[in-house]
C-alpha cells in the first residue's frame, strides 16, 4: 500500500509539473501572438492601453486575391465568376432568395429610383455639373440615394454611427448558411426599400456580426445594383491634424475608436473612370466633433461642393450639433435636404437662393419641438414650390414630403 501511494504521488507531481510547463508555454505563445489580434477581441494584456492603441490592433489583412467585386455580385443577386459562388447560385435556396430580391428591387426602381433620376436630371443639373465631392452626413450606408441624385461625383463621403464590418466568406460553406445570410441582408434592406431610410434599431439587429456584419455589405450591394465595379477596399485611419492614411482592410471590429472608416474604389457604370466612396463611422455631437478633432479638421480641408441631408432625425436643429451645422453652411455651395436637415432659418435670402419641392407638414410624432413655422409659411407661397414626383423621408405613410434646395449666392466665399 505504501509503495503504491508513493508511485501515485510521484505520478501526480509529474502531472502537475507538466501542467505548469504547458501553462507557461501557452502564456508565452499568447504574449507573442495573441488570439485577440485575429478574432477581434482585445487581449487581456492590451485592455488597459489607450483606446487609440487598442484600435490599431487589427487582424492581418485579407489576401490580395480576395475578389470583393465578385462577393458583392453574389450578395446582390448578380452573376459571379467564382466557380464556388456560381455553384451556390444554382442552389434552390439562392434562387428563392433572389426571386424575392428581384421583385423588391423592381418595385423600388419603378416607384422611386426612376422618378428620382429624371427629377435630378431636370432640377439638379447645375449642382451635378459642379459637384466633384458629395458630402452626405447622417446618411449611414445609403450610397444608393446619393448616387442616383448625384451620379457624376468623383468622391462620395458618407457618415454614420453604424460600424463597418466586413463582407462574407462563402468559399467553404453550405447552402443553409448562405440562405440565412441572404435572408438577414434582405431584412436589413427592408426598411430602406419600403420607407427610403434605415431605422436604427432594426438595422442594429440585422447588421449584427453574427448576421450580416456591418454596413459594408449594404454599401457594396448598392454599388453593384447600380452597375459599378469594385476595384479595392481599404481601411481609413485619421491622424491628429486631419490627415488620413489608407491601410490594408481585413474587416473592422464592432467596437473601434471613432472616427474610423473605409475607402472603396470603384468604376462607375462599366466605364474606366475611377471613383471613390468613403464611409466614416463617427459621432457628430459637438462633444466628440470638436473643432480640433481629427474628423473636423479632415472635413474642414475637404473641398466638397455639395451636401446632401436626408432622414437626419432633426439633429442639426439642436445646439449640441452646432459644429457640423456650421461647417456645412460655411463650405457648401449647394445643399439639398429634407426638413430633418439644417433648419430653414439658417438660410437667409441675402446669402442663399432657394427652391422648395413637395409639401411641408408637421414632423412625425417621434420628433417633438422641431416644427418649423417659418418653413411652413414659405411653403404657403406657391411661387416658391414645385411638385416632387417621388417620396423620400419620414412621411412615407402620408406620402407628403419636402425637399429643400439651396444655392449659395455669387460672392459668398466657399471656405
Amino acid at each position: 500500500m505504501i509503495m503504491g501511494r508513493h508511485k501515485k504521488g510521484t505520478a501526480m507531481k509529474k502531472a502537475a509539473l507538466l501542467r505548469i510547463i504547458l501553462f507557461v508555454f501557452v502564456a508565452v505563445a499568447w504574449i507573442s501572438n495573441p488570439i485577440g489580434a485575429s478574432s477581434g477581441r482585445i487581449p487581456v494584456h492590451q485592455q488597459n492601453r489607450p483606446a487609440a492603441q487598442q484600435a490599431s490592433q487589427t487582424p492581418p489583412a485579407q489576401p490580395a486575391a480576395v475578389d470583393y467585386d465578385d462577393i458583392a455580385r453574389f450578395i446582390s443577386g448578380l452573376p459571379c465568376t467564382s466557380e464556388t459562388l456560381k455553384a451556390l447560385q444554382e442552389t434552390p435556396e439562392w434562387k428563392d432568395s433572389n426571386a424575392v430580391l428581384e421583385k423588391s428591387w423592381a418595385e423600388l426602381d419603378a416607384k422611386r429610383l426612376q422618378p428620382m433620376r429624371a427629377w435630378a436630371d431636370a432640377e439638379l443639373a447645375e449642382a451635378n455639373a459642379a459637384t466633384k465631392i458629395l458630402f452626405y452626413p447622417f446618411g449611414g450606408p445609403d450610397f444608393l440615394t446619393a448616387f442616383v441624385l448625384f451620379p457624376n461625383a468623383e468622391t462620395y463621403v458618407l457618415l454614420g454611427l453604424e460600424f463597418v464590418g466586413k463582407l462574407p466568406d462563402f468559399s467553404n460553406t453550405d447552402p443553409k448558411r448562405v440562405l440565412n445570410y441572404l435572408g438577414n441582408l434582405n431584412a436589413a434592406l427592408a426598411d430602406f426599400f419600403n420607407k427610403s431610410y434605415f431605422i436604427t434599431k432594426n438595422m442594429n439587429v440585422a447588421l449584427s456580426s453574427d448576421k450580416v456584419d456591418g454596413v459594408l455589405p449594404v454599401i457594396c450591394f448598392f454599388l453593384k445594383r447600380m452597375n459599378n465595379t469594385i476595384s479595392g477596399i481599404k481601411r481609413v485611419d485619421f491622424l491628429t491634424k486631419g490627415e488620413i492614411v489608407d491601410v490594408d482592410f481585413a474587416g473592422a471590429r464592432r467596437k473601434m475608436q471613432r472616427p474610423y472608416g473605409i475607402k472603396i474604389e470603384f468604376f462607375a457604370n462599366g466605364t474606366n473612370k475611377p471613383r471613390t466612396l468613403y464611409y466614416i463611422s463617427s459621432n457628430l455631437l459637438d462633444v466628440d466633433f470638436k473643432k480640433d478633432s481629427s474628423l473636423y479638421l479632415y472635413l474642414e480641408n475637404l473641398n466638397f461642393e455639395t451636401t446632401f441631408i436626408k432622414s437626419a432625425s432633426y439633429l442639426m436643429h439642436y445646439k449640441t450639433f452646432s459644429n457640423i451645422r456650421s461647417l456645412i453652411l460655411a463650405k457648401s455651395r449647394y445643399i439639398l435636404e429634407d426638413d430633418t436637415g439644417i433648419p430653414y432659418k439658417y438660410f437667409p435670402a441675402k446669402d442663399w437662393d432657394e427652391q422648395l419641392y413637395g409639401e411641408y407638414i408637421k414632423p412625425i410624432s417621434d420628433f417633438s419641438g422641431v416644427e418649423q413655422l417659418d418653413l411652413k409659411t414659405a411653403y404657403a407661397d406657391a411661387s416658391k414650390v414645385k411638385k416632387l414626383p417621388f417620396h423620400l423621408g419620414y412621411h412615407w405613410g402620408a406620402n407628403k414630403d419636402s425637399i429643400l434646395y439651396f444655392k449659395k449666392k455669387e460672392g459668398e466665399p466657399i471656405r
